[in-house]
């Protein structure tokens, strides 16, 4: 689960405006069935509260509006009232059409250079959205076996790989205009890696380069750049459960290995994976293996319920400031569950795995 609705909102919270140039005019025009005569629309740019910037009735099943904009930036067009209607589209200049049929899948925007990329994107995505969607169902229904659920893991990990290498081509293929910025922007820190997010920065040209968000883009990826594997940590303390500060190290060096597992307490894929790490702390804990771990919690009666519930044995620590989480910013945490592998000294084996990449790990690290 990643920090906000994550197919769009994390990224476009932090992503700033797209490009600076002299005013220009824009249109919005929206169209079909899915629309009803009276219908009330919203605009945001802020997706973690969806607060609206505009509103937009829909007449005679259709809707336009105009407006001027000195900046290209991503948006949200949404129904309170009817959930499956939702599009991110681009604001920019020149007019920009959307669809709306009735099974919105279909949907579709388009008409201005940002938003026909983006609706490339989505189309050639499509069917590995849809894949990865129906294994996510499997994988959290609490049907599968924890054998099911590690080939699951495998493949959605699969899946994922290639979804990432296809935003790292497109991004690549725009890297000069303002699609690749936005390609940057928005998946940096998510689903593109740190080497990913480099590679693409660097063979921007200067004029995006210098932008801030890329500025502070670059200072955080010098940041995690000292989390890559084979890295040495270097020792924090954070509270457990009593209240003690517990210094990392010190517990590190009791075990060949150790997992620094970030999880919540209000994270269903943690949740749902939790059973599948206490079988493999049940098999190797005797062998070596200790696990830490670092709640993104912000509320203390949670975190230890949940604990509790879900049977975790292991050291546990929280600071309580969710996602401000001060090691989830050290390490670049962007979404959980993450695992980071620890040798005995505190260097990093592995940065970002699954539970189901861990147990290979301790078959050769826990004999």
């Amino acid at each position: 689960m990643t920090k906000i609705t994550q197919l769009i909102a994390g990224a476009i919270m932090g992503m700033a405006l797209l490009t600076s140039c002299q005013s220009k005019s824009y249109r919005l025009e929206g169209s079909g069935e899915a629309l009803k005569d009276g219908d009330t629309l919203f605009l945001t740019t802020d997706l973690t509260e969806l607060t609206p910037s505009d509103t937009i009735v829909v007449k005679d099943g259709k809707f336009a509006i105009t407006g001027e904009t000195d900046s290209t930036y991503f948006c949200l067009l949404y129904s309170a009232k009817n959930n499956t209607i939702a599009m991110p589209f681009f604001v920019e200049p020149g007019t920009v059409r959307m669809t709306f049929p009735e099974k919105m899948e279909n949907a579709r925007v388009a008409g201005t250079p940002c938003n026909d990329k983006w609706q490339t994107v989505s189309d050639s995505t499509a069917a590995m959205s849809q894949k990865m969607s129906q294994l996510a169902m499997q994988m959290y229904s609490g049907q599968s076996s924890m054998e099911a659920q590690a080939k699951i893991q495998v493949e959605m990990e699969q899946m994922n790989n290639r979804f990432r290498q296809f935003i790292f081509d497109t991004g690549k293929k725009n890297i000069n205009n303002e699609f690749g910025y936005f390609i940057v922007t928005f998946y940096s820190g998510g689903l593109l890696t740190a080497d990913q997010s480099k590679e693409l920065i660097q063979l921007m040209p200067d004029n995006l380069r210098q932008r801030q968000p890329i500025r502070q883009m670059e200072e955080s990826l010098r940041m995690v750049q000292s989390t890559s594997e084979g890295s040495q940590i270097n020792d924090f303390q954070m509270t457990d459960m009593d209240g003690k500060p517990t210094s990392i190290l010190n517990e590190v060096k009791q075990h060949k290995i150790t997992v620094l597992d970030f999880w919540a307490s209000w994270c269903g894929p943690c949740r749902q994976a939790m059973p599948q790490v206490i079988g493999i702390y049940q098999q190797y804990h005797d062998k070596g293996l200790g696990i830490i771990g670092i709640s993104l919690d912000e509320q203390k009666e949670a975190w230890t319920a949940a604990i509790k519930e879900l049977g975790m044995t292991w050291m546990q620590v929280s600071d309580l400031k969710g996602w401000d989480n001060a090691a989830a910013q050290a390490f670049g945490v962007r979404a959980i569950p993450h695992m980071i592998v620890l040798d005995q000294q505190g260097r990093i084996i592995k940065n970002g795995i699954r539970p189901s990449e861990l147990e290979g790990i301790c078959a050769d690290k826990c004999k």
